[in-house]
């Protein structure tokens, strides 16, 4: 049994400069009655899930697990749950690149973006379009907050520091 998953050419610059290219690996599965199912390991992917021994009978499993994997960063933001209290430090907007070989529901192996908005919210399973959707709609909400949310806040601030008692 071979696994293999198809590759994606994105057109257009990458945004942060060249994609380095990876070597070429193989990640392989070995049960303890000698079945194997192997596929291709991305040079990006953080983990080789390769194994040996593998009962037969945990071998469909193991080979449905695989997931290949590259974290990427976020911001720290300080939420405070219900609005009260200084709040704690939480990641927000990191998440990962991910493709699983072996899907579910017959969709084809390609690799999406899995961005952790805060705590337990996630969008998953974003493709290239989905994720410039996203990132115009987080520039645009950042163009809100420093072109219209601050200088209101600035002279919501002037107002009551002339205004109150």
């Amino acid at each position: 049994m071979t696994s293999t998953a198809t590759s994606a050419t994105v057109a257009g610059p990458p945004a942060q400069g060249v994609v380095p290219v990876l070597p070429r690996r193989t990640w392989t599965i070995t049960a303890t009655d000698d079945t194997t199912a192997s596929g291709y390991l991305p040079g990006w992917a953080e983990e080789d899930p390769s194994r040996t021994s593998v009962p037969p009978a945990a071998f469909r499993n193991a080979v449905h697990d695989v997931i290949h994997r590259a974290h990427f960063d976020g911001q720290l933001l300080r939420p405070a749950r219900g609005g009260y209290g200084p709040g704690e430090d939480t990641w927000a907007l990191n998440g990962t690149i991910e493709c699983i070989p072996d899907t579910d529901d017959g969709t084809p192996p390609i690799p999406v973006a899995n961005v952790h908005i805060i705590e337990d919210f996630w969008l998953t399973g974003l493709g290239p379009a989905d994720l410039a959707a996203l990132a115009g709609q987080l520039r645009t909400q950042a163009d809100r907050l420093d072109n219209d949310v601050r200088p209101r806040l600035i002279a919501y601030r002037a107002d009551w520091s002339t205004h109150s008692g």
